[in-house]
């Protein structure tokens, strides 16, 4: 008897204990943890394995003397103490700075302008928005070409324009080797390559403003200046916080651009601090004095990154405290405390001279006015009103000129003879035309190879990309339990995490594993790229979709996975083209971890095989030109074809608070 009870004990347990157990556990864990956290696991993998891990393991090996992929001894904080005395580390800080501040000031007013301009044209605003947005979509390497042969001294069409047809120089300027204009040139084409993003986002906030709002303003007797101010700008402070802070972590942590126009040179006047990372870890095989470097501006990132995230969980007011806020916040609002008084000081003055103009300006207008019938006033009214859609549309010619006359020059080259080129022949058009750059690019190049290398690895990495993020999503968006709220915050996070710290760890981690030097290192590196913001995405369009929808089919006998499969997923099918194209585009683009991990022509992709072509002294400018436009000839294809995908990527979740 004895016996049979304690066999009793070790048997399976009773169905009701199982029972009482499961759903005590929902009661702690969330009504759906089981199916959450297993819908979740592919990207909690991904995301942990290749960017939280990397991240503690270059946390810790910053504390030790790596050189190369071999840890030394413990040394402590010394590495971030000789970072303090570090001439270059100063000067690449400080340049980081200026090329930050600059570009985001110029971006935001001119990105803002630009959006003003379409949105208020009358016709053909969205084909001259999607003209407008090509900077943004086409691989850095395209921009940086397209720039290089409109900077250059000898061949450049900047130079020719002005030397030769204004005549406001006498020789050409060394825009990009000069140390006085260099930083400016690329603070420049950063400016260029990023005003598209604030458009987009601008445009979408835009036309999220109510128009009985400024009919409400004008009745009111408010001018459009007094309407700009304040139902423009109070209908776009959402998007104005998401959209600066999202460019400025962007362009602090920009490596790309700026490396492959002047490899942080001349004498250092553009080494910006991730160049210098870069230097240090891979060229100088100081690693640890490469970790320090990223290592040291991550706080600073982490500041802006807590901020973005408290709008982007749409947060109502991030200056308004509370006492449910978390004690993270309040000691964050007490550390920025200065700067924000500094800020309220910076918009009362903007407000008190706003005054004073205001004023002014309406005496000169009284002092002027005449008396009128009102035809002569409908008949003025009408006149200023299409000289005011003249003057739109000379504004937006200018902008278009500006924005695509980069891609003009990249193409003219392109058919250019190599005699043409040398000899500065027929600088605007072919002549004749040529396609001899195309036969060298597959007859005496491994451009074939690379393009072949880049299809597979974005192939590769948008189905990855598209898998954990679909499934990521809904477990975030779609289920109830236990830590969606911290692991939403850890995607944001991740989404920002700065390539300039991630690429050292993960060089040591792929070379543990016997990867570098292989397609399968970009295979698996990849997806950690895309796969935030593609599940920040698609959590976006799950929230859109009634619950009613899956709840008729758990009623109808579904389970939860099928409810996923055969209503949900159908659904979002937007969203997957959407991520499919980034994850495309993303993998089209990405040059700083192909060039880390690749060092053999056979497996290089397109941005470092066109980059190893900028090293020699004497640049194949045919070459260049025609590989640029075989490279930017799919992604503008495919942007042609998904456009409205794109866009609603590039605006989700930063209209609405």
């Amino acid at each position: 008897m004895a016996a049979q009870q304690s066999v009793a004990r070790v048997g399976p347990r009773p169905a009701g204990v199982r029972a009482s157990w499961y759903l005590g556990s929902q009661r702690v864990l969330g009504r759906d943890w089981p199916i959450g956290w297993l819908f979740f696991l592919p990207t909690a993998l991904l995301l942990f394995g290749l960017i939280g891990y990397p991240f503690l393991r270059a946390l810790f090996l910053s504390f030790f003397n790596v050189v190369g992929v071999r840890p030394g001894p413990f040394v402590g904080f010394q590495n971030y103490a000789n970072l303090l005395s570090d001439d270059l580390f100063r000067r690449s800080i400080w340049t980081t700075i200026n090329f930050t501040f600059f570009s985001e000031i110029f971006k935001f007013a001119l990105g803002l302008s630009v959006a003003l301009l379409l949105h208020r044209l009358p016709r053909w605003s969205s084909v001259l928005g999607g003209l407008v947005l090509l900077p943004y979509i086409v691989p850095e390497i395209v921009r940086a070409l397209a720039w290089r042969i409109l900077l250059d001294p000898l061949f450049g069409g900047l130079n020719y324009i002005l030397v030769n047809i204004l005549h406001v120089m006498d020789k050409g300027q060394s825009y990009l080797a000069d140390p006085h204009t260099a930083l400016a040139s690329v603070i420049t084409v950063n400016i260029w390559s990023g005003i598209p993003f604030f458009v987009i986002l601008f445009l979408a906030g835009l036309k999220a403003i109510d128009q009985e709002l400024y009919d409400a303003a004008a009745v009111d007797g408010a001018n459009a200046w007094r309407r700009f101010l304040h139902v423009t700008l109070p209908g776009l402070r959402y998007v104005i916080i998401v959209a600066t802070l999202l460019s400025t972590i962007f362009t602090f942590n920009n490596f790309t651009l700026t490396y492959l126009l002047t490899g942080g040179g001349p004498g250092g006047a553009t080494r910006v601090y991730a160049i210098l990372a870069y230097e240090y870890a891979i060229q100088a095989l100081r690693t640890s004095a490469g970790i320090a470097v990223a290592m040291i501006v991550a706080p600073f990132l982490f500041i802006l990154i807590l901020f973005l995230g408290r709008y982007m969980m749409r947060r109502e007011d991030a200056f308004h405290t509370t006492a449910s806020e978390g004690p993270v916040w309040r000691a964050f609002l007490a550390l920025v405390w200065p700067v924000r008084m500094i800020l309220r000081g910076i918009v009362a003055l903007f407000w008190f001279i706003n005054g004073i103009g205001e004023a002014v300006a309406g005496a000169i207008a009284r002092s002027v006015s005449t008396q009128s019938t009102s035809t002569r006033r409908a008949r003025r009214g009408q006149q200023r009103q299409r000289l005011g859609i003249v003057l739109l549309y000379a504004a937006m010619a200018v902008v278009l000129v500006w924005v695509l006359l980069p891609f003009y020059f990249i193409f003219v080259t392109a058919f250019k003879s190599t005699l043409q080129i040398q000899q500065v022949q027929s600088m605007f058009w072919p002549s004749p035309w040529s396609l001899e750059h195309f036969v060298y690019l597959f007859t005496q190049l491994k451009f074939a190879t690379w393009y072949a290398n880049t299809i597979v690895v974005a192939a590769v990495s948008t189905v990855v990309s598209m898998f954990a993020a679909s499934l990521g999503a809904y477990a975030l968006a779609r289920l109830h339990w236990r830590g969606v709220g911290p692991l939403s915050t850890a995607v944001l996070v991740a989404y920002l995490m700065p390539p300039a710290l991630m690429f050292i760890p993960l060089y040591a981690i792929l070379n543990q594993l016997h990867l570098i030097n292989s397609l399968p290192a970009l295979m698996v590196t990849y997806p950690t790229v895309v796969l935030p913001f593609a599940t920040w995405l698609m959590m976006g369009y799950y929230r859109s979709i009634p619950e009613e929808l899956e709840d008729a089919a758990l009623i109808d006998g579904c389970n939860r996975f099928q409810a996923y499969w055969k209503v949900v997923l159908p659904l979002v099918r937007p969203a997957l083209l959407a991520v499919a194209m980034f994850s495309v585009t993303q993998a089209w683009n990405e040059f700083l971890y192909a060039k880390t991990f690749l060092n053999s022509t056979e497996v290089f992709t397109l941005p470092v095989g066109l980059g190893q072509l900028l090293v020699a002294d004497v640049e194949p400018w045919g070459e260049l030109m025609a590989a640029a436009l075989l490279t930017a000839l799919p992604v503008i294809v495919l942007y042609m074809i998904g456009q409205k995908f794109m866009i609603a990527g590039l605006t989700a979740g930063s209209v609405k608070g």
